[in-house]
């Protein structure tokens, strides 16, 4: 091992870069605890589940890569320091009183009460004190006194909390109380008293080692001792003798799962060195245990395995460090296609070695869980032949009855399956049935597995298995397997979707494999319809539209029939009574289409219909027509899939019928409406053209004037219509202005 302390402080920078800081007042003082990025979810790609092989004590340590600690454990353990201890510390005051005062009453008074509230309550119950009850209530003033400076009331994102300078006077108060106390439990609590007073009054740290080492041989190692060490520990840091403070941090840690997170906070080696040294002064092995154990947690795991195992293969404290191990190479691991990036893995020969040598060992405590390790990690490596033989060993040793194990189990198995899918037929399906079914009830809380991380393997199941089935070109199921936009401007696929959905005897693979196609057959109809009105094919979009169940008759937010001079598409939300729905719509078209098609009233159909068209594309009032699941809602003309973007935005449709109506029209005032629209289409044109699709605005200046600008300019500029363009259009106005 090279300088440890290069390479745990870089770990540490990267964890601490969203950190929130929460100073500890217990064991270390010397740092805080960190509760990163709180707000978020975890996120990592995991499929193995440390829960079901770690004690649960260990759950902060847990590795997340986004968090100084495990985001899923309980987060009161993690941030409050303040309050660590409190069960502990009013356990043994409650002991030492007796029946004097109440639970309620201890608690009050250790963390709530303030002098006056302590001294009023102390009256009340003055009649039902004995001597130790007046001793608590005689050391209830120089507790609160000391809570003053070794309490921190600060934390946030970056915040240095200011130290606070112990009063001169308490110093003198403690020892003057250490000289006249005899009783064992109070003269305990005042040497504490003191440490902690020296650790925060000289920064040097050789006060507390004094005051330390001057009491500690009265006093058994309790609770009490080992929160004392802890400030021992910090001192010794203070004068960098870090061999002894890490020693005596991992003995804190290792005394009681209430001081693992301080203790493994504050204990940091700094070089080999020093680490050696610390070493040197354990004394028994579990000793050297608890220090591999603590340094596996922040840098070298393997190495730290490998000593424990060496030690005692039997060891607890290896558990952790292989869940953490295991989790970290799965972070590094592509567990989907493109979805994960990853990190240089740790050297198969090192790990994959180690782990394997382990657990052909008959002295781990838990075969299954170094079985399924070695198995995973064998998987990740793609070394399927050796996975299958170690999960086939865990399959036998797994507890009965603990359906936990059994489904972590079954989970990585499902993973080695579906990855040695050489294709998929009729067979293959066949034995996939299960595990797809199995896996959507968890998905859909059908089936409830406690901690069982199955999200990342369901998105791999799926992903794979629709890969295969492109690569055999069946889109359709590839397509029940995971979504792709395209495939729903294919008419003939689309309908083999559609025809699947309603095949009245599935089989029990395609109700499996249907599980997974989050859409239904009435989306598929309304796509249908949908594209079939953008090819101007309205009998073919109304049969469609007929079949689309109840999105036939949704509203449209607007009148798609209505035109005006800006595009303010919420302006006119909500104005037309009764709504318009997609199905009366496209009814309205074919009647318009039919008045053109018969010479009746051409003019008036035609700015209909170029409203109707111009409305259902991205410039419109009505995108909700074609805004659906399957076609995504873009703000931007140029956010739009490839294969919808030249449908939804173009104007051309549009500029045919105003163009109709523009021949038709039986004045100036109607052919300067229709100039005036048909320049609306000409600037979206521009508009999709020239897109930014990264940013928030079209063009950063004016469009430049096209025919239809210059032509209502021209010819128009005399009428009404034109004046109101003037008045509600800047782009106009400015462009009237320059001309």
């Amino acid at each position: 091992m090279n300088s440890l302390i290069s390479t745990c402080l870089n770990s540490m920078r990267r964890r601490w870069a969203l950190s929130l800081i929460v100073f500890s007042v217990s064991v270390t003082c010397a740092a805080g605890i960190v509760w990163a990025c709180a707000d978020y979810e975890n996120d990592d790609a995991s499929s193995f589940a440390p829960e079901y092989f770690v004690n649960k004590h260990y759950s902060p340590f847990f590795y997340d890569s986004f968090n100084r600690y495990y985001y899923g454990a309980d987060s009161s353990q993690i941030i409050d320091n303040n309050s660590r201890y409190n069960q502990l510390i009013a356990g043994e005051w409650r002991t030492f009183l007796g029946q004097q005062l109440s639970p309620a009453q201890v608690d009050f008074l250790l963390f709530h009460s303030k002098k006056q509230q302590a001294d009023s309550l102390e009256k009340i119950v003055l009649n039902k004190l004995d001597g130790r009850g007046k001793t608590f209530f005689n050391y209830l003033p120089l507790m609160k006194d000391c809570e003053y400076y070794s309490i921190s009331e600060g934390d946030g994102w970056y915040e240095k909390v200011p130290r606070k300078i112990p009063p001169a006077n308490v110093e003198k108060r403690i020892t003057t109380a250490l000289s006249g106390f005899r009783d064992p439990f109070i003269r305990e609590r005042l040497w504490f008293q003191l440490v902690r007073y020296h650790y925060f009054q000289d920064t040097t740290g050789r006060k507390a080692i004094v005051s330390f080492n001057k009491y500690e041989k009265e006093f058994q190692h309790n609770f009490l001792y080992y929160r004392t060490l802890g400030y021992l520990a910090g001192a010794e840091y203070a004068e960098k003798d870090y061999a002894h403070a890490n020693y005596h941090y991992s003995l804190c840690y290792n005394y009681t799962w209430q001081m693992y997170l301080p203790s493994q906070w504050s204990f940091h080696p700094q070089e080999e060195a020093d680490w050696r040294q610390t070493l040197k002064l354990a004394k028994t092995n579990e000793e050297k245990i608890t220090l591999w154990h603590l340094l596996g947690l922040e840098n070298d795991p393997v190495r730290a395995i490998r000593m424990i195992a060496r030690i005692d293969p039997h060891s607890e404290k290896l558990d952790l460090l292989l869940a953490r191990l295991i989790n970290t190479e799965e972070a590094g691991t592509p567990q989907t296609d493109g979805t994960i990036t990853p990190h240089p893995p740790l050297s198969k020969n090192a790990t994959v070695g180690l782990i394997d040598s382990i657990a052909n060992l008959k002295t781990v405590s838990k075969p299954y869980y170094w079985h399924l390790a070695a198995g995973y990690m064998h998987y990740m490596y793609a070394d399927y032949k050796a996975a299958q033989h170690y999960y086939a060993l865990a399959g036998k040793e797994i507890p009965a009855g603990n359906n936990e194990l059994a489904a972590q189990c079954k989970l990585l198995n499902i993973l080695l399956s579906v990855s040695t899918l050489p294709h998929l037929d009729k067979q293959t399906e066949t034995k996939l049935i299960e595990p797809l079914n199995w896996l959507a009830d968890l998905r859909d809380s059908k089936k409830q597995v406690a901690n069982l991380r199955f999200t990342t393997a369901l998105q791999f199941v799926t992903d794979t298995i629709s890969k295969i089935y492109l690569r055999q070109g069946e889109r359709v199921k590839a397509e029940t397997f995971k979504t792709a936009p395209h495939i729903y401007v294919d008419s003939m696929a689309t309908d083999s979707l559609e025809k699947l959905l309603e095949k009245p005897a599935k089989t029990p693979f395609e109700r499996a494999m249907l599980r997974y196609y989050p859409v239904k057959a009435r989306q598929l109809y309304y796509q249908q319809a949908l594209l079939a009105t953008y090819d101007e094919n309205i009998n073919a979009a109304l049969r469609f539209m007929n079949k689309a169940d109840s999105l036939k008759n949704s509203d449209l937010p607007a009148n798609p029939f209505n035109s005006s001079i800006g595009d303010c598409h919420e302006c006119e939300f909500g104005l037309t009574k009764p709504a318009v729905t997609p199905l009366k719509f496209l009814q309205a078209i074919q009647a318009l289409k039919q008045n053109i098609a018969t010479g009746k009233d051409v003019y008036r159909s035609a700015l209909q219909l170029g409203n109707a068209y111009y409305n259902i594309t991205h410039y419109g009032n009505s995108r909700l027509y074609f805004q659906t699941d399957l076609t995504g809602s873009p703000s931007q003309p140029g956010d739009y899939d490839s294969d919808y973007k030249a449908i939804f935005t173009s104007p051309n449709i549009a500029q045919k019928y105003y163009e109709v109506a523009l021949k038709k029209a039986p004045d100036n005032e109607a052919r300067a409406k229709c100039a005036y629209l048909l320049s609306k289409c000409e600037r979206n044109d521009f508009y999709n053209n020239h897109a930014n699709p990264s940013a928030y605005e079209y063009y950063d200046s004016i469009p430049p004037a096209g025919q239809w600008v210059k032509e209502l300019k021209s010819k128009y500029a005399t009428t009404a219509y034109y004046k109101e363009v003037l008045k509600e259009c800047g782009y106009f106005r400015t462009y009237d202005g320059k001309r």
